[in-house]
């Protein structure tokens, strides 16, 4: 029997997040998605938490508390929580498959004081392709690889250092670290999306860039590229729990508060039964995503369940933040409000592929 309990340490971690997230995040979301990017200061704040860095160590690496740690991040601002995730995806993919150098490289750029932006390239800009079977492909030619292909929806890519791109490689798929300065990377304008606007979500352009020959992630050996996306789909689920989070907790004391012909809406038997409807669709995500970060920190295959937490996820969260949008009637839809960016951000953030990693 599987017992998920959360220790002491776990506990004082979620909590010490909680408030930080209450208190530093969520007050900087609306401006942030106002002006289409991700306050840098808050960044280096996060960075000085050294959330990526203890996962990047190799006694502090633990998927589960990583989806702790993305759900109460998510609470605070589902486009701050992708940002770290993102950056997290790309440093646990060099921990667990990357070669000596590739890890003394990381380690040295996590010893930086301030942010170190890094991004996981797997989505392509045909949304009809699926991500196993992609177009970027990398190609031998003589004793030089050339990578050539598009990726859609990178996090903060004009800022990243580096990225991991997904492609195919002599008959499978492969990683490869690309530095974002290297010939033939572009970086174009970030796209005009509907919801995590301060994500900077940007096509990224790899017109035959040459790859170091110890760029490859894992070596000639390569990696488990499905573990990869098994990590993204978890964490990318931990953020849809917290996003629901948040509207539950702005929505529950609004109904308890606002009066209608006599009495609180939430003695209303529809809108209590909607209510704690969206509570267990919460707790069940949490379920889900718990187990599947057990699973993959425990060395088993979590294929299977990160991509029903995820598609439970998806569905789950953009009715949460719907109900949350009606509940509050005509001013869901005003800026006075976060609902309208929630439900934004819940429709972007269902769609990402890969973006995210624990």
């Amino acid at each position: 029997m599987i017992d998920f309990e959360l220790t002491d340490e776990q506990q004082a971690i979620r909590d010490m997040l909680r408030e930080f997230s209450a208190n530093e995040i969520a007050p900087r979301a609306r401006s942030q998605d106002e002006a289409g990017q991700i306050d840098s200061e808050l960044m280096s704040a996060i960075w000085k938490l050294e959330i990526i860095q203890s996962q990047s160590e190799g006694g502090g690496r633990s998927p589960f508390l990583a989806a702790i740690v993305l759900e109460e991040l998510a609470a605070g601002d589902a486009s701050v929580a992708t940002a770290v995730a993102s950056t997290m995806a790309y440093s646990l993919a060099i921990v667990d498959y990357g070669t000596e150098e590739q890890k003394r490289r990381l380690t040295e750029v996590l010893k930086a004081p301030e942010f170190q932006a890094s991004a996981i390239a797997v989505m392509e800009p045909s949304f009809a392709c699926p991500a196993e079977r992609m177009k970027t492909e990398a190609v031998d030619e003589g004793r030089r690889t050339y990578l050539r292909g598009t990726k859609s929806m990178v996090p903060l890519a004009s800022g990243c250092r580096d990225f991991l791109v997904l492609a195919r490689y002599k008959g499978q798929e492969a990683a490869f670290i690309v530095p974002r300065e290297t010939r033939g990377v572009t970086v174009r304008e970030p796209c005009q999306t509907v919801g995590l606007r301060a994500l900077q979500l940007s096509e990224v352009v790899f017109d035959n860039v040459e790859i170091d020959p110890g760029m490859q992630l894992g070596g000639v050996d390569g990696c488990d590229t499905q573990k990869i996306r098994d990590g993204a789909r978890t964490a990318q689920s931990c953020i849809m729990t917290g996003l629901s989070v948040a509207v539950m907790n702005h929505v529950v004391p609004y109904v308890k508060e606002r009066v209608v012909h006599g009495a609180p809406l939430a003695q209303k038997q529809s809108v209590a039964f909607r209510v704690a409807d969206m509570r267990i669709d919460t707790e069940a995500m949490r379920w889900m995503n718990w187990r599947s970060a057990w699973e993959i920190e425990t060395g088993q295959s979590a294929t299977r369940l990160a991509a029903l937490a995820c598609a439970f996820a998806g569905e789950k969260t953009m009715k949460i933040a719907d109900e949350g949008l009606q509940m509050f009637g005509g001013h869901g839809f005003v800026c006075e409000h976060p609902l309208e960016m929630w439900y934004r951000n819940a429709r972007a953030i269902s769609v990402l592929e890969g973006v995210a990693g624990l």
